[in-house]
């Protein structure tokens, strides 16, 4: 036998995918689905969460529950320009990739940190070593809160002799891109690979606020450490992204295809 919110949930499924919510999306109240159903809350409240752990709706907390829209993905896409290409932008000469997505702003921030024990077990010092952390904040302009959030670490010790360091510390100011890559290859530490760990989660509740996301949507964690020929972390980042905004985009090209060229 079909159950009360079993019911509600059908009808209010149907309700959505039939447009009757409009432009906004913007579901009744709580208490109105209840004047309307003549259910208990506990009841609609019960249907409503079966929608969104369908994805057909989000809540908001203290905004309200709207129909979810699907948006265009943001690509992170995993390959890396070459050294010699960083090189000569490290030098002032060449040309930045195209972004991926020409909307989205990003805002970073710049400081010293001392390694906390997980960043320094991933880059092989001592936890409190003097670290640079940047902080990327990427936003669409018509979102209310940012998509990703990137903190990438470089050790203070490799990059204090370049020229941008001491400003970008104090102006609390860093550009955009490969700039880790950039410092690197300016003070000739040439990168060898980059492991990056992907997986897919449910975010915390301090994650959730961050990026907005509410009940039944996933972040893409991703943990990123490049190494030298030697085999040192020389950079570690972290990357936290809504999963319903980005998709992680991989290439990998054929050892038989490199040949070739």
């Amino acid at each position: 036998m079909t159950k009360r919110y079993e019911e509600i949930a059908a009808d209010l499924r149907r309700r959505v995918r039939s447009g009757e919510f409009g432009v906004e999306g913007r579901l009744p109240s709580e208490s109105m689905l209840v004047r309307t159903y003549k259910a208990g809350t506990p009841t609609v409240r019960h249907a409503l969460g079966l929608l969104v752990g369908e994805g057909l709706i989000v809540k908001y907390h203290g905004r309200g529950t709207f129909v979810r829209t699907d948006v265009p993905l943001i690509e992170y896409a995993n390959d890396r320009p070459s050294q010699p290409a960083l090189r000569e932008r490290a030098r002032g000469r060449g040309h930045g990739r195209p972004g991926l997505d020409a909307d989205l702003k990003v805002s970073v921030t710049s400081g010293e940190v001392t390694a906390s024990p997980e960043i320094a077990h991933l880059m092989g010092v001592e936890a409190g070593t003097r670290l640079l952390e940047f902080v990327h904040l990427g936003q669409r302009p018509q979102d209310e809160y940012p998509c990703s959030v990137v903190r990438s670490y470089l050790r203070y010790d490799m990059v204090a002799g370049t020229p941008w360091v001491p400003a970008l510390t104090l102006a609390g100011e860093a550009p955009w891109g490969d700039v880790c890559q950039h410092w690197l290859a300016a003070v000739s530490v040439e990168l060898d690979h980059v492991e990056e760990r992907l997986t897919a989660r449910p975010p915390t509740a301090d994650e959730a606020a961050e990026l907005g996301v509410g009940p039944g949507t996933s972040v893409l964690e991703i943990q990123r450490v490049a190494r030298d020929a030697e085999g040192r972390a020389v950079e570690v980042a972290h990357m936290l992204m809504r999963g319903d905004r980005i998709a992680a985009v991989y290439t990998t090209p054929m050892p038989e295809a490199s040949a070739r060229r």
